[in-house]
């Protein structure tokens, strides 16, 4: 099929079925690149990004000390978008990104907190820019650049101080609701949220024919269900919040899948939130459990040929085809 045949067969789908069009994606951290660079991979088929203290396309280049010391300080110069662009370019040329004209139709919320020394605010004003770039229209970009919050993820009532720098879970209250703020943003107006429901949060796994370990992926992801998103025939949209370094299962717990205010606002608006699960991998060189936003799982880590993107992709299609099946999570995974 081509890529017209492809676009005019997306089209199709989304008049006959709108909630195709809503899969959107967000993450904090090592999380905000890689939703970032999902967004612009799989732009045919994810409508918006919300992205937590995080750089443009391709900043690290392959490179961790270029991940170090341009994605996140600037002591070896600050990103620059036009890299980005030609990067991307090269990638849609040799079709492992799809096209970057369907950029231009998406949403998308970047945060940069002022107390952040983790990820310097100059990446998001990178990001924004580069988003701008793609002909991102000025109401579709949101850009929260005053909250005084440090490396974290700011929540309405949960976690460390706001101005902590940066300190476990990585989850601080701000008295802001951020998970809703940018879930309306993105696929809004919500209706007003309702208690979250511990029970329905149900685990998946997240490879398919492969040992998930070897990519520094855990067995299974998480996911909040709403009952009304349980049947096949439900009309639900999905969004994927993807957790920063540190922020694993064995760091923190089941704070990020909890905690962060996302699973409130599914349960009254039918979006079926994906928790997907990084883990540390000491002999890939990933010892935070960080996704792969530098490399460490090849040098198409950033395309469609990426092993976690593809595995990400591959959870997707599989939610659109009524294929995934939830196991209630025991506790013991």
């Amino acid at each position: 099929m081509t890529e017209s045949m492809k676009n005019i067969f997306y089209a199709l789908l989304l008049v006959a079925f709108p909630s195709m069009a809503q899969v959107t994606v967000s993450g904090l951290s090592s999380g905000a690149y890689f939703a970032h660079q999902l967004h612009v991979a799989y732009s045919s088929e994810i409508s918006g990004a919300g992205i937590l203290a995080g750089g443009p396309f391709w900043c690290a280049r392959g490179n961790v000390n270029t991940a170090l010391n341009t994605c996140m300080d600037t002591a070896g110069g600050a990103p620059r978008t036009e890299d980005s662009i030609d990067e991307a370019l090269r990638r849609e040329s040799d079709g492992r990104i799809d096209e970057l004209k369907n950029l231009s139709k998406s949403k998308v919320y970047i945060l940069s907190g002022t107390a952040d020394r983790t990820v310097l605010p100059v990446m998001s004003q990178r990001l924004a820019s580069l988003y701008k770039k793609w002909g991102v229209k000025a109401n579709d970009l949101k850009f929260e650049n005053s909250l005084s919050v440090g490396h974290a993820f700011p929540t309405l009532n949960f976690g460390n101080p706001c101005e902590d720098p940066s300190s476990p879970p990585y989850i601080s209250n701000c008295a802001r609701d951020i998970a809703g703020e940018m879930l309306n943003h993105l696929i809004g107006p919500l209706k007003n949220k309702k208690a979250a429901n511990s029970s329905r949060v149900f685990s998946f796994p997240q490879a398919h024919g492969l040992d998930p370990a070897v990519l520094s992926l855990a067995k299974t992801g998480f996911a909040y269900v709403p009952v009304e998103c349980e049947s096949k025939e439900s009309n639900c949209q999905l969004h994927v919040a993807f957790h920063g370094c540190r922020q694993t299962i064995d760091d923190v717990g089941m704070d990020y899948v909890m905690n962060t205010g996302y699973n409130a606002w599914a349960e009254s608006n039918k979006v079926v939130i994906l928790y997907p699960q990084a883990v540390r991998n000491f002999f890939l060189g990933n010892p935070r459990g960080c996704w792969d936003w530098w490399g460490y799982t090849g040098p198409l880590y950033h395309t469609k040929d990426g092993p976690q993107m593809r595995m990400i992709a591959r959870v997707i299609e599989l939610w659109r085809s009524k294929k995934l099946n939830f196991k209630k999570f025991s506790g013991d995974l």
